[in-house]
């Protein structure tokens, strides 16, 4: 293993089942090829709790990368694999949050924008495999889950020109779990589920399931067309929003995927190009460039392919320094609450966001540790004006004036 982690905690914690993982993945490797292989897990700084429990029963969490080496092609299904990014947009004029909801509801609650991006953009033997029509399950995700729609700010200050910027995260609703077609999440009756094989370390509990061969490889065809769509998808849905207001696509990348048939990236970029490191709710975004040198601990080669890894935000926490990780026979433990396949952490509340609630000097040092175990450079920081999430809009530029006017008020003596 390597540990790119700032070593807190839950990521000591982590770390340890994140062994065990390494361990099945080698296992299971070797028995297909007949002869010793080996697999290796690099565990980001941003390692942390996912949000998915189906995804941390099978042994993967969010900031690490999984990889290994296999003459028989094969495919660790509880990664839960889909492809998910961010995008950002530059604009050409400021708006208020007031045009920007106006314009978000346009698209977000108005069925025709969804079912034009479906019929314009997804292959015939796809919009085949939907039901688009489903208004409950094939949408504009933008802020279910972890996805966001934000509205916010640079003053110009980090080299990125000042002005207004869209940023967008989401990942391929088409191809999840009420896809059984093309879907890639291992549900009952999906087109490789009676595939799926599963090696067991009964002594802890734990399992890793996979499909091999020709599903495999039908599968990572299916991932690699994704990270394509994916970007065509945030592309479409920030031009349906902003209209003539884009002046130029700054980011559009992937965080969580498959590098090759023999990786998968889950919270973590692999592409060399700028990209977006997400804080907290509220928080300012930051871009990065990166450091590309083959000297850095996050960059190795696969497949043929050098591939440099960069952190996608800062991470999850368990609530408490003394909360651990514990696997049950139906389930998993973490701090005091169980999740079985299926259920959800409810982020925010079941664990903590790291960064939730830190000053910006906070921040900015907790950004520098970040950076200096996979080196890059800041050249964007953008303030989030406004965001829509799973859990309502949020207007932070009007909390922000308000949190001034409070304390100009306490310094009046008022």
């Amino acid at each position: 293993m390597v540990n790119l982690t700032l070593n807190d905690e839950t990521q000591q914690s982590i770390l340890e089942q994140l062994s065990k993982t390494e361990e099945l993945l080698s296992k299971v490797a070797s028995k297909l090829s007949g002869k010793s292989k080996r697999a290796e897990i690099f565990a980001m700084p941003d390692l942390g709790i996912a949000q998915n429990g189906t995804r941390m029963m099978g042994g993967f969490y969010t900031g690490a990368c999984y990889t290994w080496d296999s003459d028989v092609p094969f495919i660790p299904v509880d990664a839960t694999i889909n492809v998910c990014g961010t995008a950002v947009y530059k604009m050409s004029q400021k708006i208020s949050n007031q045009e920007f909801i106006e314009r978000l509801d346009r698209v977000m609650n108005q069925r025709d924008s969804y079912v034009n991006f479906v019929k314009n953009c997804l292959p015939k033997e796809i919009q085949n495999s939907i039901d688009v029509n489903d208004a409950s399950k094939f949408y504009w995700n933008y802020n279910k889950g972890n996805h966001f729609v934000i509205l916010a700010d640079s003053d110009g200050s980090d080299g990125l020109a000042a002005g207004q910027y869209m940023i967008v995260h989401a990942s391929a609703i088409e191809f999840k779990r009420d896809n059984l077609q093309y879907g890639l999440y291992p549900v009952k009756g999906n087109w490789f589920y009676e595939d799926i094989q599963t090696e067991y370390d009964h002594d802890h509990k734990r399992y890793l399931r996979y499909i091999a061969g020709e599903k495999a490889k039908k599968f990572y065809a299916i991932v690699s067309y994704l990270k394509k769509f994916n970007k065509i998808r945030n592309q479409y849905f920030c031009k349906a929003v902003l209209g003539n207001l884009i002046e130029k696509e700054v980011v559009n990348i992937s965080h969580y995927g498959m590098p090759t048939i023999n990786a998968v990236c889950i919270g973590t970029q692999w592409e060399k190009q700028n990209y977006t490191l997400l804080t907290a709710p509220g928080n300012d975004v930051f871009l990065v460039h990166p450091e590309i040198n083959s000297s850095c601990k996050n960059y190795f080669s696969l497949d043929n392919r050098n591939i440099i890894l960069t952190p996608h935000g800062c991470g999850v926490k368990m609530n408490n320094p003394e909360d651990k990780i514990e696997y049950l026979n139906d389930g998993i433990k973490i701090g005091n609450k169980s999740y079985r396949s299926g259920e959800n952490v409810n982020l925010g509340v079941d664990v903590t966001i790291r960064t939730k609630g830190m000053t910006n000097a906070e921040l900015d040092q907790y950004i520098t540790q970040i950076l200096s175990v996979c080196p890059g450079k800041v050249y964007g920081r953008l303030t989030q004006k406004f965001a829509r999430t799973k859990y309502g809009d949020f207007d932070y530029q009007k909390a922000r004036n308000t949190e001034y006017n409070l304390d100009e008020t306490r310094e009046n003596g008022l």
